[in-house]
């Protein structure tokens, strides 16, 4: 037991500090009009705002939130526990400079999951802390990542197993991804949904 909170507090601490360094060139990129002139580098760049922004509001569970922007309008899909919740997921995104518009279709759902029983329960915050640990390094390592889409990746977590959607441009960057996620502390299994650009 005392190992285990220990690997807890190590993950957590090193959680903290590669969300530090992958966050901060996102939040700090106010002046980069390079990014103007090529409109999917934009969007990209908003989407990277957009979901650091979401990631560093304590009020909001970022991970099960997924962010798009498509010309210059923020999407926002998944699940959120209250109304108050997809009102302040809007209007972060709202107030990212260069987002023109926030299409908010985040459903209000209670976190639930099956026991080992296969009884549906609400999960405690124990749980859901250990899972959102996970995956925020998940997703860090994606970001610091080169390449890797880290941008494109949605990483979800359930007692330490982890599932990837989303899609991406070749095989060998799914084997990457997959083994990034992997070797990431607090990883128990990783589940492969990964789909090739069509």
């Amino acid at each position: 037991m005392k190992l285990r909170t220990q690997k807890k507090q190590t993950a957590f601490k090193a959680t903290l500090f590669a969300a530090s360094l992958a966050v901060t060139p996102f939040v700090i990129a106010g002046g980069n009009s390079h990014y103007d002139s090529d409109d999917k580098l934009k969007d990209a760049w908003l989407d990277g705002k957009v979901e650091a922004a979401l990631l560093v509001n304590r009020h909001l569970n970022n991970f099960t939130i997924d962010t798009d922007v498509k010309g210059q309008v923020a999407y926002l899909s998944g699940t959120v526990s209250s109304e108050i919740d997809k009102e302040l997921a809007e209007a972060i995104a709202k107030g990212i400079k260069g987002v023109s518009k926030v299409e908010n279709d985040l459903v209000v759902k209670k976190q639930k999951h099956d026991d080992k029983n296969g009884v549906d329960k609400e999960r405690s915050f124990a749980e859901w802390y250990d899972d959102a640990t996970t995956t925020a390094a998940v997703k860090t390592n994606l970001l610091i990542n080169q390449e890797a889409s880290g941008l494109q990746v949605n990483v979800d977590t359930l007692e330490g197993v982890v599932t990837l959607t989303g899609e991406v441009e070749t095989e060998a960057e799914i084997d990457l991804i997959v083994k990034l996620a992997e070797n990431t502390a607090g990883v128990i299994d990783v589940k492969n949904k990964l789909k090739l650009i069509s």
